[in-house]
C-alpha cells in the first residue's frame, strides 16, 4: 500500500496495533545482532547486512529499494539498490533486516501467536515500522524539528532528514504519529498538505545546499559492492569443490557484478556531465 495523504491515519492506527511486535524485534536485533553500539544506526545495520552476505548494486528504478533473494542452496541475501539516494539506502537497510529475521525471532523466541507472511502489505508496514523505529525509536526528532529557526516547512524537514539521515515521507509519518500523540493539530494539518509533495533530485540539492546542508545524503552512492557473497562462496567451494550449485552461484554473482559495475560507470560518467 502506498501512504498518502488520504490513508496516513489509517497508517497511524496500524502502527499502533503492530507497536508491541516491533518493539519485540527490536530486542531481538538488540541483543543478537547489533555488536557495534558505538556505531552511528546505518552503520550498524550495514555490519549486520555484510554478515548476511550484502549484495549492492545500482538498479536504475526510483521505486525498488531492496529485496531478499533466495538462492539455490536456501540462503536468503539481501539486495541494496545503490541506485536509491543514500537516505533512502539507510531506511532499506533495517526493512530488510526485519525481513531478514522476522522468521528467525518467531523460531528462537518460540512465538505462534501469529501468522508472518499471509499478509503482503501488513507485513511490508511491519517492516517499514521497525525500519522507522530503528532510525528514530530514541531520538528527539520531534523536539528537534520544533528547535529549527525557520518557519519554512520544507526547509525544517530537509534539516530533519540531513540530521537523522532518513528519507522525507518516513520523517513525516513519524512527526504525524507524535503529534497526533500531542494532539498538535495544526503540525498534522501542515503534514498532511505537504505529504504528497515530490520534488526531483535537483530540487531537493537546491533546498540541502540553500540551507547549508550535506547534499551528497540525497544523492545515489551507485556502488557495487559483491565482495561479502563472493567470500563466501569460495571458501565453501574450498571445503566443496564438488557441489555444483556452489559454482554456479559464484558465476551468476560473477556476472551480476560485470553488469552493474558498467552501470555504476555509466550512471557515475552522466552525473559528472560526461555522457549525453
Amino acid at each position: 500500500m502506498r501512504i498518502t495523504s488520504d490513508n496516513l491515519d489509517q497508517t497511524i492506527r496500524l502502527n499502533e496495533q503492530i507497536s508491541e511486535q516491533i518493539v519485540d524485534h527490536i530486542h531481538f536485533i538488540e541483543k543478537r545482532l547489533i555488536k557495534w553500539q558505538s556505531l552511528p544506526i546505518e552503520e550498524q545495520a550495514f555490519e549486520i547486512l555484510k554478515e548476511q552476505n550484502l549484495i549492492e548494486v545500482p538498479i536504475p528504478d526510483e521505486n525498488w529499494g531492496g529485496a531478499i533473494r533466495k538462492f539455490t542452496n536456501n540462503k536468503l541475501i539481501p539486495i541494496i539498490n545503490t541506485y536509491q539516494p543514500r537516505l533512502y539506502q539507510y531506511f532499506i537497510y533495517w526493512h530488510e533486516i526485519y525481513h531478514l529475521t522476522e522468521r528467525e525471532e518467531m523460531q528462537t523466541m518460540h512465538k505462534d501467536g501469529y501468522e508472518i507472511i499471509t499478509d503482503f502489505d501488513l507485513n511490508e508496514r511491519k517492516a517499514d515500522y521497525f525500519a522507522s523505529q530503528m532510525i528514530f525509536g530514541r531520538t528527539d526528532l520531534y523536539d528537534f524539528f520544533h528547535s529549527l529557526n525557520t518557519n519554512d516547512f520544507i526547509d525544517r524537514i530537509a534539516h530533519c532528514m540531513k540530521s537523522f539521515k532518513a528519507p522525507y515521507k518516513a520523517i513525516l509519518i513519524e512527526l504525524y504519529q507524535i503529534a497526533n500523540k500531542n494532539n498538535h493539530a495544526q503540525l498534522q494539518g501542515d503534514i498532511k498538505k505537504h505529504f504528497d509533495l515530490r520534488l526531483k533530485p535537483n530540487e531537493w540539492e537546491i533546498i540541502f545546499q540553500e540551507n547549508g546542508l550535506d547534499d551528497s545524503l540525497i544523492k545515489p552512492s551507485y556502488v557495487t559492492n559483491m565482495n561479502a557473497i563472493i567470500n563466501t562462496i569460495q571458501k565453501e567451494i574450498k571445503k566443496h569443490p564438488d557441489v555444483q550449485f556452489y559454482k554456479d552461484n559464484l558465476y551468476l554473482i560473477k556476472e551480476w557484478e560485470l553488469k552493474y559495475k558498467n552501470v555504476q560507470l555509466e550512471a557515475k560518467g552522466a552525473e559528472d556531465g560526461q555522457l549525453s
